[in-house]
């Protein structure tokens, strides 16, 4: 590898690369926690789950009874599942046709999507997505997708549009991120980090990972998740690293006053 792979791709851009070939202010201390945010309860709507499988590929598309009971969030969802299922058909065939003229096999395809709710609030909701692949090679590929809703506006935010200054907002949180990776990769590789300049000892910019709000408690959203898909902050063995951060008083600073109110104060 000559550099790291950026951890937030979107699902249309996954297939396409995916099936051709395998490739601190205030701060509290920094706790790794995995994503397990409460469910709120949802009225009428259920998850949706969604498999089609033939002999050239399976294809699974997931997402939670929270974003099934928002009409328009599941309608864009629905959208993106019937696109990303039409690509891999197609290019599954394409795939099929290569390997009959070259003469060699062809092992069967699969893309996996599965969406989980990282918080919820009067204001909004929030999930990430699991983006799994495979198509043929040595081995699958993994990525992650982040959603944002706001429910008043009822469309899809990025997380920029939370803050007044997305990159001073998150600065507060920087050093906490970079020494909470170290341990996890300190438990992951059972040995001290090695040289600093490896590109898998650095602590990678925010830009390369997928940033996602994360609720631990109904109180609101009170922490930052980072995930760091395989390649960015790890060899492919070590998988994903996924991290939580507490958001401190100064990052809660720069939320925009409309959506203050989702975010949980810091704990005294």
């Amino acid at each position: 590898m000559n550099g790291r792979k950026p951890a937030q791709i979107t699902l249309a851009v996954l297939v396409a690369l995916a099936l051709p070939g395998i490739a601190a202010c205030e701060q509290r201390t920094p706790v790794a926690q995995k994503t397990k945010a409460p469910v709120a309860s949802t009225k009428a709507a259920t998850a949706v789950s969604f498999e089609r499988e033939t002999k050239a590929f399976a294809f699974t598309y997931e997402y939670p009874a929270q974003a099934a009971a928002l009409p328009r969030l599941a309608a864009m969802l629905d959208a993106e599942r019937a696109k990303a299922l039409g690509e891999l058909e197609a290019q599954t065939a394409e795939a099929q046709k290569e390997a009959a003229d070259n003469d060699y096999p062809f092992n069967p395809h699969m893309l996996g999507v599965g969406w989980k709710v990282t918080g919820e609030s009067p204001e909004m909701l929030s999930m990430v997505a699991e983006i799994s692949s495979y198509s043929g090679g040595a081995h699958g590929n993994t990525g992650y997708e982040a959603l944002i809703w706001d429910k008043a506006a009822d469309k899809r935010i990025q997380l920029a549009a939370l803050f007044t200054d997305m990159a001073m907002a998150l600065e507060p949180l920087r050093e906490g991120y970079c020494t909470a990776l170290n341990v996890e990769r300190r438990e992951k590789r059972g040995e001290q980090i090695g040289e600093p300049d490896d590109m898998f000892n650095t602590c990678p910019p925010f830009a390369e990972l997928v940033l996602v709000p994360y609720a631990s408690s109904d109180s609101g959203f009170d922490r930052m998740m980072f995930i760091a898909a395989p390649y960015v902050a790890g060899p492919y063995v070590e998988g994903v690293y996924e991290i939580s951060l507490p958001l401190s008083g100064a990052v809660l600073e720069r939320i925009r006053p409309e959506y203050r109110a989702a975010f949980a104060s810091p704990a005294e």
